[in-house]
């Protein structure tokens, strides 16, 4: 059986949702950072950071900014794209971009995932819109990044395709979604914990100063707040762990936390995005979702 959100998915495409967006250019040492969000009301709703580094542009931003993004990279003669994973937000103008000639590049696992028109959430389509589905090639373990060389590193957790790109010459990490922020308190339903911690350990043998996060970029102190997320991360294992113990439920876990976002936050995403996530994820692993399981196995 479909969950319903695959059922859904049709109508919300073509609902006339109600919003605006944001866009703006700005320089960072050898790389330009493409800042964009959608808006409504006036209010913006989570910025997206892509970074465009001589002809490669890391991530594509959300299809809603599609002639701003595309007039970006005109302008830096773009001719390659890196998709740090699939989700909408990082993936929404590749289509796009590869119409115009830009080859992109993904992991194993992401080259599968963006060939499939992938059913989405109602929040999906109020935060970041449509991703047209795009021909990929599996990303090397190098890559050309201007005049730099940047190392592929694994970075699962938060998505099963998702790396990121270190710069050692300059001191950079391209991070994808992997940081987010120093005191994460919720999970998507397909987050993998341990996986996220693998990744910060990860992140914590490279030498790097800026974390080029997609979301909410530390241009200095990067691995600092990497540190202090796998802290995090590991207290708050550590808590729930203590309190399972005990004989507590999820809710009950939950509540003792403390960090629960508003009621608002877990309306608009019907669940799927959670501080009971973060508990399962700790407990019992993530639950993958339906469409990706089967994208990945029909692809073989």
């Amino acid at each position: 059986m479909r969950p319903l959100y695959h059922l859904l998915d049709p109508l919300w495409r073509r609902f006339p949702f109600p919003a605006g967006h944001t866009f703006e250019s700005t320089a960072f040492e050898d790389a330009t950072v493409l800042r964009m969000a959608r808006t409504y009301r006036g209010r913006e709703i989570l910025p997206v950071y892509c970074y465009a580094v001589g002809d490669t542009l890391v991530d594509s931003g959300i299809s809603s900014v599609a002639d701003e993004v595309a007039a970006a990279a005109r302008k830096a003669r773009i001719s390659r794209v890196v998709l740090t994973h699939h989700h909408e937000d990082h993936s929404g103008n590749a289509a796009l971009l590869a119409s115009r000639g830009a080859e992109v590049l993904a992991t194993a696992p992401g080259v599968r995932l963006v060939a499939h028109d992938l059913p989405r959430r109602f929040y999906q389509h109020v935060l970041w819109g449509e991703a047209d589905p795009v021909e990929a090639r599996e990303v090397p373990a190098e890559i050309p990044l201007g005049r730099f060389t940047a190392r592929v590193i694994p970075a699962s957790g938060h998505s099963v395709d998702q790396l990121a790109l270190h710069v050692p010459e300059r001191g950079w990490l391209l991070s994808g979604d992997a940081f987010a922020a120093e005191r994460v308190k919720v999970f998507r339903g397909d987050e993998d914990f341990y996986e996220s911690c693998s990744t910060l350990e990860r992140f914590l043998t490279l030498d790097f100063d800026a974390l080029l996060c997609a979301h909410r970029p530390r241009f200095t102190g990067g691995k600092e707040a990497i540190r202090a997320k796998l802290a995090w991360l590991r207290e708050l294992e550590g808590r729930v762990k203590e309190s399972r113990g005990k004989g507590r439920s999820v809710r009950r876990i939950v509540r003792e936390l403390g960090i629960e976002p508003s009621s608002a936050f877990f309306t608009i995403t019907f669940g799927d995005v959670t501080t009971a996530n973060l508990v399962r994820s700790i407990l019992g692993g993530p639950k993958w979702r339906v469409e990706v399981a089967r994208a990945l196995a029909s692809s073989g």
